[in-house]
């Protein structure tokens, strides 16, 4: 088996095009994610603009300044902050739009390296910029994690799509209970390179297509150039032939994506630096229910990207099995992987909108910060880990038809 498996590794990486398509595809998703560092801007106190790795530099410094345990205390003591330059009319100015805003000095010197806290912190008291946090009463505020567990009950509790659909109250209460086994409090210091990453982590896409252009003609390829005919009538073509194909196939994909995800994930870090990964998910929001560091979320985004692979790769060599032109392998690949590009997901709530969320381009990572769950049964699963289980079930099936379909295949 493994001289096969080796002869068939060898058939994939030994194709000139397959050499092109993998190497073009790195350079490219190497260009997209360092645009996250090159394109990084930061401004001073005094209104001068960075970019690049000194934007990176100043906004370290800045965030540093107000780094820390978001306690209670450091929490309202920035929101009286606000309140207190916002009720100064010294420090406002009425912009292009006919609105208040606070004038340049303020905004440079103060709201600058908070406005990213400032709005985050807004999230449990709405959803109107910082506009919120002006005229929160905060005699009245006890506990600003009280408060966050209550916003986001509401927002279980009253979610509703067009048609009226909501949460089953199994979800509600599977919802309610996650939030609440976030660790808390929060911890706030510079997380910029994680998500510049996750802003990202979508076009890693580009690398499963170059993938699936290289395994589509697995079996297709001996239709259309005859070998089938050879191999199908030998001892082991039809039982150990069609696994090698298998095995090789997945050997190739898992290492060429495994570059890619390693290429992609230094392209940003080796920037910005691997600072935040012990830092909480709730930095990007703060009503995430998922308990999960920057580091850990990166992990398990890495296990379903893996996931959404080894389905995707079992799907092509099923069409690869079943259909006798690679290039037909291929369209339907390209469509099923970027359908979700050409229709919006409108809620979290419906068959057809669920199955949108578990499409490849919407589903090869997560960002932890909304709320899908699936109910099956009794058993409620989220997003993460619907996905991770429906492509795996996928590849099951498809590789099982596959192989059926290759050794029952009738030589012309």
């Amino acid at each position: 088996m493994g001289t096969l498996v080796r002869y068939e590794l060898k058939k994939i990486f030994n194709k000139k095009m397959n050499i092109v398509v993998i190497i073009s595809c790195l350079f490219l998703i190497i260009l997209l994610f360092s645009l996250s560092g090159t394109d990084f801007l930061a401004t001073d106190e005094n209104g001068e603009s960075y970019k690049g790795k000194d934007a990176i530099i100043l906004r370290k410094k800045q965030i540093n300044e107000i780094s820390g345990i978001l306690t209670n205390e450091k929490i309202f003591d920035e929101i009286k902050r606000l309140q207190e330059l916002n009720n100064n009319t010294d420090n406002i100015v009425i912009n292009s739009y006919g609105e208040k805003d606070f004038s340049r000095e303020i905004y440079n010197k103060y709201l600058n390296n908070r406005l990213n806290l400032l709005t985050n912190i807004n999230h449990v008291y709405g959803d109107n910029y910082i506009n919120g946090l002006f005229t929160l009463d905060l005699e009245n505020q006890k506990d600003f994690y009280e408060s966050r567990e209550k916003r986001i009950e509401e927002l279980i509790v009253s979610s509703q799509d067009y048609k009226g659909r909501s949460y089953t109250e199994k979800e509600k209460e599977y919802w309610i209970e996650k939030s609440k086994s976030v660790n808390i409090p929060f911890e706030y210091d510079f997380y910029f390179g994680y998500s510049n990453l996750y802003s990202t982590y979508e076009m890693l896409i580009i690398g499963l297509i170059a993938i699936c252009i290289c395994i589509a003609s697995v079996f297709s390829g001996e239709y259309q150039n005859g070998t089938d005919k050879i191999l199908l009538t030998t001892k082991y073509g039809k039982s150990k032939g069609a696994t090698a194909k298998i095995i090789a196939s997945y050997i190739f994909s898992s290492l060429v994506f495994a570059i890619y995800l390693i290429f992609a994930i230094f392209a940003v870090l080796l920037v910005f630096g691997t600072d935040g990964g012990n830092l909480p998910i709730q930095l990007l929001n703060i009503l995430s229910p998922y308990n999960l560091t920057f580091a850990q979320s990166l992990i398990y985004n890495i296990f379903i990207s893996y996931a959404v692979l080894f389905g995707i790769v079992g799907l092509t060599l099923f069409l690869s099995s079943k259909i006798k032109n690679p290039i037909s392998t291929l369209v339907i690949d390209l469509c099923i992987i970027m359908l979700p590009v050409f229709l919006s997901v409108k809620s979290g709530f419906g068959i057809i909108n669920k199955i949108l969320f578990l499409m490849p381009y919407n589903a090869i990572y997560s960002n932890f910060t909304k709320m899908i769950s699936y109910k099956i049964g009794s058993i409620i699963f989220d997003l993460p880990t619907m996905t991770i289980f429906s492509y795996i079930f996928i590849m099951i099936i498809t590789l099982i038809l596959a192989k059926r379909i290759y050794a029952k295949h009738q030589v012309e």
